[in-house]
């Protein structure tokens, strides 16, 4: 070989193994979605929500999603066809992978984020698989970030009561009479855009109340600003479908650590955390309020929080990062006030205090959770300063 041949050569083949430890899909982020759309199906029969996967699919095809072609990808795709026909042998695995790569892709594009978001959405809420959860739940809370969006800016009302039905008809009925195909064969003034703009404020002024609706919200609002090609109403749209990409997600963080299932206990860590994380040490008090027992669930008997230990774990760790007066806040959510509610402090009292001496993993880091949110000089190990001031609190 001669040796300029050689160098070449070399050079080709440094391309394909740099390409190949650089990336773990070639894919674009649009290429991803569709994939995942190929493999992933919504359906309903009576009324419920379920997600169907496929085995045989069309998909990107194989030489576009190796690594080692990255660097003639661009050819391959004018010369040779993009999707092909495969039989995939777990359906649920290419799915995660896809999750696994896509955060990667998505960037600050809000179409890209927008169509991501829901697609997020709809598997942490309808998947079986923990794993799959996790890394949906994972993606949507990457989405905020990326957008920069103020998941948990404003009050508990403000972020959690749902629009009113009246509201949302009559938001309905402003994007149905000014949506741009009523547009496109004629100039608007400004003054005929009003309703449009007042509408799209009205519908994500507050998050709806049904959980899949607010998903749904998302899909459309996402398709609205691809079809908006007035400068004048493009910006609306924007800020509309940033708003419903926050309700979504906040709505289906709340939603997971509110379960008790223990199978999913790993899906409920990872929302606490990203709770935690988007909205800082204020978050703790409401993830409290959201994770108490409904009073049905305590008439049968059920533990105010979830038993799993982990989780009480977490929760202790949380509520000891706290100052004294954030760990006595107490948050009522809307349609809620007759529930059980306590502070983070309470919540560590009564967990030393009902934890056992000898074998419970959870009473002395309780112990020194609330000795540090408290302020406390030392650890005293002697419960009783513990009852003592939980009485002083009228617990």
């Amino acid at each position: 070989m001669k040796p300029l041949h050689r160098a070449m050569t070399g050079a080709v083949l440094t391309a394909f193994s740099l390409a190949a430890c650089t990336s773990t899909s070639p894919l674009s982020a649009i290429e991803a979605l569709d994939d995942l759309d190929a493999i992933v199906k919504l359906q309903e029969v009576g009324g419920v929500r379920s997600l169907r996967y496929e085995e045989k699919v069309d998909r990107s095809a194989w030489y576009l999603r190796a690594p080692f072609f990255s660097p003639i990808r661009f050819l391959l795709r004018w010369t040779l066809p993009n999707r092909a026909r495969e039989t995939l042998d777990h359906p649920s695995a290419s799915t995660r992978e896809l999750l696994r790569t896509l955060p990667d892709k998505t960037g600050r594009d809000l179409l890209v984020c927008g169509a991501a978001g829901s697609r997020y959405a709809w598997l942490a809420e309808l998947d079986q698989s923990p794993e799959t959860r996790v890394l949906a739940i994972d993606g949507l809370a990457g989405v905020c970030r990326d957008l920069d969006l103020p998941l948990f800016a404003g009050s508990v009302e403000e972020l959690c009561e749902p629009l009113s039905a009246e509201r949302l008809d009559l938001a309905l009925t402003g994007l149905r009479a000014a949506a741009p195909e009523t547009r496109a064969d004629r100039e608007v003034s400004e003054p005929e855009l009003v309703p449009y703009r007042d509408a799209l404020a009205a519908i994500t002024a507050r998050p709806l109340e049904d959980w899949a609706t607010r998903i749904i919200l998302v899909d459309d609002l996402t398709r609205l600003l691809g079809a908006e090609h007035d400068d004048r109403a493009r910006p609306w749209v924007i800020d509309a479908l940033r708003a419903a990409i926050g309700h979504c997600t906040r709505g289906v963080l709340l939603r997971t650590v509110q379960g008790r299932d223990p199978q999913f206990a790993e899906v409920r860590l990872c929302a606490m955390q990203q709770i935690r994380g988007l909205g800082g040490p204020s978050m703790v008090p409401l993830l409290l309020a959201s994770m108490a027992a409904s009073p049905e669930e305590r008439a049968r008997g059920e533990p105010l929080f979830d038993p799993d230990s982990l989780i009480q774990l977490r929760l202790i760790h949380y509520c000891g990062q706290l100052d004294a007066e954030q760990a006595k806040a107490v948050v009522r959510l809307p349609g809620r006030q007759d529930w059980e509610t306590s502070s983070p402090a309470e919540f560590l009292a009564r967990t030393v205090l009902n934890e056992q001496s000898y074998y419970s993993k959870l009473r002395i880091p309780a112990l020194i959770a609330l000795t540090w949110c408290l302020g406390r000089k030392g650890v005293d190990a002697d419960p009783a300063w513990v009852r003592e001031w939980l009485e002083q609190q009228g617990g």
